[in-house]
């Protein structure tokens, strides 16, 4: 079975607008979101609206979704993503509120673990070491594990010999048939590893691959959005960087 894997949304509908897009013309019905649905951009609602209606997902609560519920502490954010989130907060109500509200924050069953920072502490972690992958090994059960909140497009896996190992996911196909996995797709909403695409992916459970891809937007719209609605400058001009 094909899944689109992605993660990091953070309010930028026409990213994800793409994204799905680039799934639909690829013929991928299955889909896998690894949270942080709003925070930073200009349309948490229509983000939250869209998922909410999208078929056969499955999706968790990331640490801004959880924030923005009051599930966390502003103070655990600057100023620019604690900005982001009370703008949020003022514009999901009813059905996109109540679906963002019921998101697990983790998820476990036969085909894979989805979590949003890592299995170990769900909400918080930023998993960027293959010792966290090795610390983390006990928290989780099914294999691969679908993670975000870094916006870095990477993988982690068991080697034969146990030797963890890690790298940058590229655009090629990378094979996984023994040990743990853990992979994380990107972020679509808001790329931090200097490409200003949307990153996603797709992994194939029958044949235990995955599949970074890049997909463009109009990253001038977003921005026009953020800049009418008076948005800190910082969330606007990164999207031109990816950084």
């Amino acid at each position: 079975m094909k899944y689109g894997v992605f993660s990091d949304v953070h309010g930028n509908h026409v990213a994800l607008k793409a994204v799905l897009e680039f799934y639909r013309k690829n013929e991928v019905e299955n889909f896998i979101c690894c949270g942080d649905i709003v925070g930073y951009g200009p349309q948490p609602l229509e983000c939250a609206e869209t998922l909410r209606e999208l078929k056969n997902a499955v999706i968790v609560m990331g640490n801004h979704d959880a924030a923005m519920l009051g599930k966390m502490d502003l103070k655990w954010f600057n100023s620019n993503a604690a900005w982001a989130i009370d703008f949020a907060r003022g514009q999901l109500t009813g059905k996109a509120l109540d679906f963002i509200a019921r998101l697990p924050e983790k998820v476990e069953n036969e085909k894979f673990t989805l979590v949003h920072g890592s299995p170990r502490k769900p909400l918080t972690e930023y998993l960027l070491s293959e010792s966290q992958f090795l610390d983390n090994n006990k928290d989780w059960k099914f294999s691969p594990c679908f993670i975000g909140h870094s916006h870095m497009p990477l993988y982690f896996r068991e080697r034969d010999n146990g030797v963890p190992e890690t790298d940058f996911l590229k655009p090629a196909v990378k094979i996984f048939t023994t040990g743990k996995v853990m992979l994380n797709p990107g972020a679509v909403g808001q790329p931090r590893d200097g490409d200003v695409r949307s990153s996603c992916g797709i992994y194939d459970s029958d044949k235990n691959t995955f599949e970074l891809y890049r997909v463009y937007y109009d990253i001038g719209a977003v921005q026009k959005m953020m800049s009418a609605l008076n948005m800190p400058t910082l969330l606007s001009e990164r999207l031109s960087f990816g950084f």
